[in-house]
């Protein structure tokens, strides 16, 4: 197992740390700076009403079918190549990949033989939520980027409206209002889309913290998006029995609860419950209901009487116990049915969410053939087009909190904590101005 572990590493490009030349708490290793890409950000263009010949200009648009919009397409056809940028060598880091990484180089997370049987069950459960949180990580690291693609397309968007709209101005179709307008989305567009490329860098930097690996070994390549939504989400039968047979600590709780209670004569169980019941009644008559009991302050623990609990401490402890085992499963089943509403609100949204994307990408075709036809104008088109790239986002957000409700329903089935939800819902696309001719 260590050395099928070990070949997946190195093919992947990884190591762990006890295998590297240099060890990353040495200051003295040469290291690149930290990589920062400045977002695109091109000249908002200027113009000042009628300064350019109206008659040359109109000329210029009326040899093209559809004028400003036809113009700024060919101009971006006849464009120097761009210059490639290199890509890690590798396939895209996976999420079960990225967990063997990440345990890999976490030997303090590992089981022993010699350990008792509540260190285990504290090692089972430290693994668990490790795994869930390094694969939260990847679905965050993965979505990010999803995200900053998408307003990287509202960004081009937004240049062409700007572009086109400097062009209006310049021949006296339009007003200088309209054209600082659409500057102002322009810039708008530029800072939403510096803030998700921060966004994606953090996130891609939390991933790489819980994997280990520094240098050049940082430079992992993940999925260009998350995965497809399952055909149908997981039903919910059985999920309360799975989480309470599969938690690790609950079984070592229910044997003890379950011996304490078979050495326990029935006589000392029942003294056990009047005293308990008169001592509570002590605290809180059952006469104080409703606002009363309400405005009542409880200042004082119950008291137990020691002449009316039985002898020796038995009764004490296996009430404890007992107290203990069902506190915990009360917990695991509560745990489940919030992990599990969670999960099937994330996959309700997720799927409204892709819908809506399918729906603005048929609008926008729709607009297309209009437009070609003479029907629309380019700004109903541009309108079209930003609208569809906002749906796009949505449905990446979407589909994000889906994937980390999943990861946490899994965890919780498994005996870890559940987080709570994490998704804040998914609203409807802003519906842009659209402009005119």
């Amino acid at each position: 197992m260590r050395r099928t572990v070990l070949h997946l590493l190195l093919g992947l490009g990884f190591a762990p740390l006890l295998a590297a030349a240099g060890q990353p708490h040495d200051p003295s290793l040469p290291v690149p700076p930290p990589p920062y890409t400045a977002p695109a950000a091109p000249p908002v263009p200027q113009a000042v009403m009628g300064e350019a010949d109206w008659r040359a200009a109109n000329d210029l648009v009326g040899a093209f079918a559809r004028g400003h919009i036809d113009i700024l397409q060919w101009e971006a056809e006849n464009l120097p190549p761009a210059v490639e940028q290199a890509v890690p060598e590798g396939g895209p880091l996976s999420p079960g990949e990225a967990v063997r990484i990440a345990l890999a180089n976490r030997p303090d997370l590992f089981a022993t033989e010699d350990m008792g049987a509540l260190e285990r069950v504290r090692a089972d459960i430290a693994v668990t939520e490790f795994a869930r949180d390094v694969q939260r990580a990847w679905i965050g690291a993965v979505a990010a980027g999803q995200v900053a693609w998408r307003l990287q397309e509202a960004h081009g968007a937004a240049d062409v409206a700007t572009e086109l709209a400097a062009r209006m101005t310049r021949v006296g179709n339009w007003g200088q209002d309209r054209l600082l307008r659409e500057q102002l989305a322009l810039s708008d567009a530029g800072i939403a889309l510096a803030q998700a490329r921060q966004e994606a860098a953090s996130a891609r930097e939390s991933l790489l913290r819980l994997l280990g690996p520094w240098g050049d070994a940082a430079a992992i390549t993940l999925p260009d998006r998350l995965p497809e939504l399952p055909e149908a989400p997981m039903p919910g039968e059985g999920l309360e029995a799975v989480a309470l047979r599969s938690h690790p600590t609950l079984s070592l709780l229910a044997i003890e609860a379950d011996r304490a209670q078979r050495g326990l004569a029935p006589r000392s169980r029942e003294m056990w419950i009047e005293a308990t019941t008169e001592a509570l009644s002590q605290v809180l008559p059952r006469e104080a209901e409703g606002a009363e009991a309400l405005g009542r302050v409880i200042t004082s623990a119950p008291l137990l009487e020691r002449r009316r609990l039985p002898p020796g401490h038995e009764a004490a402890r296996a009430a404890k116990a007992q107290a203990a085992a069902s506190a915990l499963a009360v917990k695991i089943r509560s745990q489940v049915r919030e992990a599990y509403h969670q999960y099937r609100v994330a996959y309700h949204i997720a799927l409204a969410a892709q819908e809506n994307s399918r729906l603005s990408v048929e609008i926008q075709e729709d607009m297309l053939l209009r437009y070609n036809g003479m029907l629309k104008s380019t700004w109903d088109l541009l309108a079209s087009a930003r609208d569809r790239v906002e749906r796009a986002g949505a449905e990446v957000q979407a589909r994000r909190d889906f994937w980390l409700a999943h990861a946490n329903l899994q965890a919780v089935l498994a005996g870890a904590e559940y987080l709570g939800p994490d998704g804040s819902g998914v609203g409807t696309a802003r519906k842009p101005d659209a402009g005119g001719h």
